[in-house]
């Protein structure tokens, strides 16, 4: 596919860009020039897919995750802003240097707009569990999202009209409440597997469930002592010191062998809290630890989830955000994991016990995830659409 060009915008957090990477880098392999567009913190990883990155000019700085993700109003409003501000930086280039395709993170609705502006061909990297109406109106994020409406009805209602006045200027389509969320492009890929997705009839074929990249995420193993609990709860939630002390404080907890990672709190929690027994990280190799691993904690991420399952180990979900609480319902529901709404509530024997109940139904959602390739599916779909655009290989389907 040499000759062709790809546009990445990518939403700089951790788990998006650990789903999608081996996507692009295998693009790259394949002869297309990606051009990656993310922040500095990321380069490094950008850079080792052989991709060609280019710094945000607009200030990401600006809209701090863990002020975005506080609630979904905080997160509706910052998504508008900063989106806004993302079209107007980067239509010209694009109107200037088209690419034959653009690919876009599924909270990156300018990516969406400017390739629908520019008519170029585009595809949607959905990293979470997929949303439409029906899974809106059929789980959990129904009566927050109405709360939360109610609670801000004269702020939304501003914020819709000022981005109504943006489109209608622009001359882009017309938004709508989950644009902000999945942006369904020519082609909106879905890294989870269809089994794993709720309502998944529901949503048009051109949404493609491709399942996981772990496989290709797979490093040679870093050495890590066996432990009994791992404890993870993202980059968020790293930063709340206090919490996390307090977390420790569970029964759960006591007399066992324990890593957590801490982010920029490691240094000063080892110090204080630090033993023998329980140690904190700043990051761990996630794939790599699981494998040592007896109970895996975390906060409900895809990503944490999906790999906790690749190696069969039992894991409870703290969930913080609702969207994280809808990823631990579907762990529950198929019983490869358990939602967990306070930790100091359990003790270790009855873990144990629903881990050995469920492990059949582990071990059958282990095997459908570790059946779905899904940088090869991801790679099929994003080739049949450079193919359209007038690549004369057809063998590049099969990329």
């Amino acid at each position: 596919m040499r000759g062709k060009r790809v546009v990445f915008f990518s939403t700089p957090a951790y788990g998006h860009l650990q789903a999608v990477y081996p996507v692009l880098a295998r693009l790259v392999r394949a002869g297309v020039r990606v051009d990656w567009y993310c922040t500095e913190t990321y380069r490094e990883l950008v850079t080792a897919t052989g991709a060609h990155f280019h710094p945000y000019c607009v200030d990401f700085s600006r809209y701090p995750l863990d002020r975005l993700t506080a609630d979904f109003f905080s997160l509706y409003r910052g998504l508008l802003a900063l989106n806004r501000r993302c079209y107007l930086r980067y239509r010209r280039e694009i109107r200037e240097n088209p690419p034959d395709l653009l690919l876009y993170d599924s909270m990156c609705s300018f990516g969406k707009n400017l390739a629908k502006q520019f008519r170029v061909p585009s595809v949607c990297l959905c990293t979470t569990l997929a949303y439409n109406l029906p899974v809106l109106l059929g789980t959990n994020l129904l009566l927050p999202s109405l709360k939360l409406i109610g609670r801000h009805l004269p702020q939304f209602l501003e914020l819709y009209r000022r981005e109504r006045h943006f489109r209608r200027r622009e001359g882009l389509p017309r938004c709508h409440l989950l644009d902000l969320f999945v942006n369904a492009g020519d082609k909106t890929l879905v890294f989870t597997p269809p089994e794993f997705q709720p309502f998944v009839r529901s949503f048009p074929r051109s949404f493609v469930f491709v399942g996981t990249t772990i496989r290709d995420r797979l490093k040679p193993d870093i050495r890590y002592e066996d432990c009994d609990i791992y404890l993870s709860f993202g980059s968020i939630f790293a930063a709340r010191a206090g919490k996390l002390e307090t977390l420790l404080q569970s029964p759960l907890f006591r007399g066992k062998r324990v890593i957590v990672s801490a982010g920029g709190a490691a240094a000063d929690l080892q110090k204080r809290l630090g033993s023998e027994r329980l140690s904190f990280v700043r990051r761990t190799e996630q794939l790599s630890l699981l494998k040592k691993t007896r109970l895996f904690v975390n906060h409900g991420g895809l990503n944490s989830v999906y790999e906790s399952l690749y190696f069969g180990i039992f894991q409870l979900c703290r969930p913080q955000q609702e969207e994280q609480k809808l990823t631990a319902l579907v762990a529950e529901r198929k019983k490869f994991g358990l939602y967990v709404r306070n930790l100091g509530d359990l003790t270790a024997e009855e873990i144990e016990k629903r881990r050995r109940a469920w492990w059949p139904q582990i071990q059958k959602y282990r095997r459908i995830l570790r059946a779905a390739d899904g940088t090869t599916q991801a790679c099929r779909e994003i080739s049949k659409l450079l193919f359209s655009t007038g690549y004369p290989d057809r063998k590049a389907v099969y990329l």
